[in-house]
């Protein structure tokens, strides 16, 4: 699809999504009876109950961040109700609205698309509940915290391995491609963004940047748009995410190009650890979903109760998760910037 043709419909779904909002919102207002103590009390004197909206929970990163959520918030007392938004802005917002009219007393979220967060940002404020955002993007939102992996620090670790596998495999071409994930995953995208400065300063070309929306078959036919061009004169593809490297992975098998074109993953996904042990992959930059949904949970606690959190970075109240590189063996080494 051409790009202006993605932004038309993207800006059409960004209004179909306001219109639902707004369709919605007047009975929220209506309705809604939550409140953020001021003091860090519960002044119903029941268990804090947070709304947790999540990207899609079928896929198996994000599963595994909800468990982590859920987990941590039976450990502090708090009840937790779910709702997966299944890679839709439109049922992201109205999950949302729904979770509010409930009288949550906390939203944590990693939201499929951020450039709807400030519609979500705007009805956590007039609840006066906190917002907690994990993973994906904020998209210029107000919001209380942001829990997110160290995706620039993971770009630069998937170069400097990709640099190791060049040299130890003795290959000689001087192009590195990308496999990107959707435009607005502003966080995701800074993955490719610090593997292509590390590989240029290293007298690497990217010759392809394709966005491949963190879809495993278009993944598949990203790599088969690459080879068709560089086929016979490629080092590595880096993909922002395991879903598209592992249908990059069966292109490359197709073309009987596995372990000659190196092929890097970003998740630490069980399916891509699987990839690599076969040699389908030579790794991938794993995250930690579990403790940031873990960490979701705390920090909306800590919010809740009046606590102090400590930044990572206080400009934009971040949160980081520590990343580690899983090596073509799989096992794991942790980054240390």
């Amino acid at each position: 699809m051409k790009q202006p043709i993605k932004k038309i419909i993207h800006g059409l779904i960004l209004i179909t999504a306001t219109l639902l909002f707004l369709l919605l919102y007047d009975h929220l207002s209506h309705n809604n009876q939550a409140t953020s103590p001021a003091n860090g009390t519960n002044l119903n004197t029941k268990p804090y109950t947070i709304g947790w909206s999540v990207y899609n929970s079928d896929y198996e990163f994000f599963n595994t961040m909800q468990n982590g959520l859920i987990d941590k918030a039976k450990e502090l007392g708090m009840n937790v109700i779910t709702h997966n938004q299944k890679s839709s802005t439109s049922e992201m917002i109205s999950g949302v609205t729904n979770l509010i009219a409930q009288g949550i007393d906390a939203l944590v979220i990693s939201p499929i698309n951020p450039d709807a967060m400030p519609i979500i940002s705007s009805m956590t404020q007039d609840a006066g509940i906190p917002l907690v955002i994990v993973d994906i993007g904020t998209g210029d939102s107000l919001y209380d915290a942001f829990i997110v992996s160290d995706s620039f620090g993971g770009g630069v670790l998937a170069a400097e391995y990709a640099l190791r596998l060049i040299s130890t495999n003795n290959i000689t071409s001087k192009n590195a491609a990308i496999i990107k994930t959707e435009e607005t995953a502003t966080y995701a995208n800074k993955r490719g963004d610090a593997f292509k400065r590390v590989m240029n300063d290293r007298g690497y070309n990217v010759v392809a940047e394709i966005r491949a929306d963190s879809r495993e078959d278009l993944g598949y036919q990203a790599m088969k748009e690459i080879l068709s061009s560089y086929g016979d004169d490629l080092a590595v593809v880096f993909s922002e995410n395991d879903r598209m490297a592992l249908g990059a992975s069966r292109a490359l098998e197709e073309a009987g190009k596995t372990g000659k074109i190196m092929l890097i993953g970003f998740d630490g996904d069980s399916a891509a650890i699987d990839a690599i042990k076969k040699g389908l992959m030579q790794g991938t930059i794993a995250q930690n979903p579990y403790e940031m949904g873990s960490l979701g949970a705390q920090t909306a606690y800590e919010l809740l109760t009046g606590q102090h959190i400590r930044f990572d970075d206080w400009v934009d109240k971040m949160l980081l998760v520590e990343i580690s590189l899983i090596d073509s063996s799989g096992n794991p080494t942790p980054y240390l910037p």
